[in-house]
């Protein structure tokens, strides 16, 4: 399954996920094939994305932190306690504790020096809350901290984004900064609330509640909601990660690719995020994501089949002219004389 913007579809995709009004009613089944009228009616109602059917899924070898199954299972678990929580009920939300050290744990046998792919997709809250816990335990363990320790950041990445369910304005593949200035008072307060959700619980430590309180602030001071220049470690993890997650997902922000959600990162580096954590999730993310069609300099058209050591440089899968998948391999990182020129549509 991949995410397409609908003005790159040529027709003739078949949708891997029903697509569904703000109504919540299905306009276009899954299993659907779009044919050009659907595609018309997809801009016209401004759906700018959709999910697609990976034809090439069978042949390829996705690298993920750990199992998909698990990873479901750690959402519905996340997404019951979090539902549950009622505001500043004590102690309800210390349910998360094992969850985090159970995922610390899990993450701990996984090889530090794997390629990741990280798929673009949807926002949802409790999805994301996973994936931006997984990948800051990952860029944690590569900056060599104690074990201890990344049970707390785990800990504060699962309830980084705890005040997202005490707001009502929309975020979800929203420019927040260009919504009406109510709104933006209203969505910055959410980083606020969650921290005073936890004011007195004594089983969740200061970094943690640090870490969920200045999620947003910068390394030049530009963020909210105290305009902090954050020096803890942990909280500048998180800041990266929970950026980067966000820009891939349309979390709170217009969804992008995820180059261009790298090449943001390192853009930044220095003066919103701390340089060595961007260069750790830069070498950690697969750059070209499994099932990505890329252009080569050999002229050749492929499909990234699985990654290498090297995040730059995975294995492609040569398509024919009908843009089948032929026999032909390039493990990129041993074949030095060919690259991807640039990722196609």
């Amino acid at each position: 399954m991949r995410i397409r913007l609908v003005n790159t579809l040529k027709g003739g995709e078949r949708l891997a996920e029903p697509v569904i009004t703000e109504e919540k009613e299905t306009l276009i089944p899954n299993g659907t094939i779009l044919k050009s009228e659907y595609l018309d009616l997809l801009s016209f109602l401004g759906i700018d994305a959709v999910c697609i059917e990976d034809p090439f899924a069978s042949e390829e070898k996705p690298h993920r932190i750990i199992s998909k199954e698990k990873t479901d299972e750690y959402i519905k678990r996340v997404q019951k306690i979090l539902e549950n929580h009622i505001y500043q009920e004590k102690n309800s939300l210390e349910k998360l504790k094992p969850l985090s050290e159970e995922i610390v744990a899990d993450l701990m046998q996984v090889d530090e020096n794997l390629v990741i792919d990280v798929e673009e997709r949807n926002g949802n809250l409790y999805e994301h809350t996973i994936m931006v816990t997984m990948l800051a335990v990952m860029v944690a363990r590569k900056l060599k901290i104690e074990e201890e320790s990344l049970r707390e950041i785990a800990l504060g990445c699962l309830l980084h984004d705890l005040g997202l369910r005490y707001i009502t304005v929309p975020y979800i593949n929203q420019d927040m900064e260009s919504c009406p200035s109510s709104e933006i008072f209203e969505y910055k307060k959410h980083t606020i609330q969650a921290y005073s959700a936890l004011e007195g619980e004594d089983w969740i430590g200061t970094n943690a509640k640090k870490m969920i309180l200045s999620h947003h602030e910068r390394r030049d001071g530009s963020g909210f909601p105290l305009k902090q220049k954050s020096r803890e470690l942990e909280c500048n993890i998180l800041q990266a990660c929970d950026a980067f997650d966000c820009a891939i997902s349309g979390m709170e922000c217009k969804r992008v690719g995820i180059q261009e959600a790298l090449e943001y990162l390192m853009e930044t580096a220095d003066v919103l995020f701390e340089r060595k954590i961007v260069k750790v999730i830069v070498k950690l993310v697969g750059r070209y994501p499994v099932g990505a069609k890329v252009r080569l300099t050999s002229g050749e058209l492929g499909i990234v089949i699985s990654q290498t050591e090297n995040s730059i440089r995975p294995v492609i899968g040569v398509l024919d002219e009908e843009e089948k998948l032929t026999e032909i391999r390039y493990e990129l990182n041993k074949n030095k004389k060919i690259s991807i020129l640039q990722v196609e549509n």
